[in-house]
């Protein structure tokens, strides 16, 4: 399974690759701007194109244009964060019009629209007595405590023996934000600054709020920028 993300932010190809990853597609290429997307397209025949709309050099609506002329079987998914050019791109047999901030389950209805199949990543945990599998994209986030890991879900807390380290490098949909703390970006919603001590990560659907390091705030910052 092959995958082309046109789009000329940086952050928004990394956020949707980490997305993508999550679901397990890892063969994915990446194009900056209209122009590349359409050499790419017909380079690669990928079997799926997720295309962003004001790009430089060709827009996203010029470029599937050509890109469909040549090759109408691939299916193309638009992601913009504007919704007024939705009707130029169903005129263009869209598979699918995505609006940023992208969410994962808004990102797995769309594939499964194109009729294909994808496997959720599952994280191992405890509860109670027993241990279950839940699917990381329900984690918001991740807390290293003492010598144990948990992990926080809308509604639970569960204990988990990985450590944050294998986490980290095993589900690409968390990122370090401490030497103590992941989170999962689909949850970020702020940044709460406080006099005199560290920033705090804000996430949906929970009180919890992760300290900041030094180090990572500026890479937070650029990922509130995206969503």
């Amino acid at each position: 399974m092959n995958i082309l993300i046109v789009d000329d932010e940086p952050l928004a190809r990394m956020r949707l690759r980490s997305m993508l990853n999550h679901l397990n597609f890892n063969d994915i290429w990446e194009a900056k701007h209209g122009a590349e997307g359409v050499s790419m397209a017909s380079k690669h025949l990928p079997d799926l194109i997720f295309m962003d709309i004001e790009m430089p050099e060709l827009n996203g609506i010029e470029a599937a244009s050509a890109i469909k002329k040549n090759h109408p079987s691939i299916p193309i998914i638009f992601s913009t964060a504007h919704d007024e050019f939705a009707l130029k791109a169903f005129d263009l047999s869209a598979a699918d019009y995505l609006l940023k901030p992208l969410s994962l389950e808004r990102l797995k209805q769309a594939i499964e629209k194109v009729g294909i199949t994808y496997t959720d990543d599952k994280i191992k945990v405890k509860r109670g007595g027993d241990v279950i599998m839940v699917s990381a994209s329900d984690i918001i986030c991740l807390m290293a405590e003492d010598k144990y890991v948990s992990a926080h879900l809308r509604d639970q807390s569960l204990l988990l023996d990985q450590s944050l380290a294998e986490i980290e490098k095993l589900h690409s949909i968390f990122f370090r934000v401490h030497r103590n703390a992941l989170i999962n970006t689909t949850y970020l919603k702020g940044i709460h600054n406080r006099a005199g001590k560290p920033p705090v990560a804000l996430l949906e659907h929970t009180e919890i709020q992760p300290i900041i390091s030094r180090r990572q705030l500026s890479a937070v910052k650029k990922i509130l920028k995206e969503i």
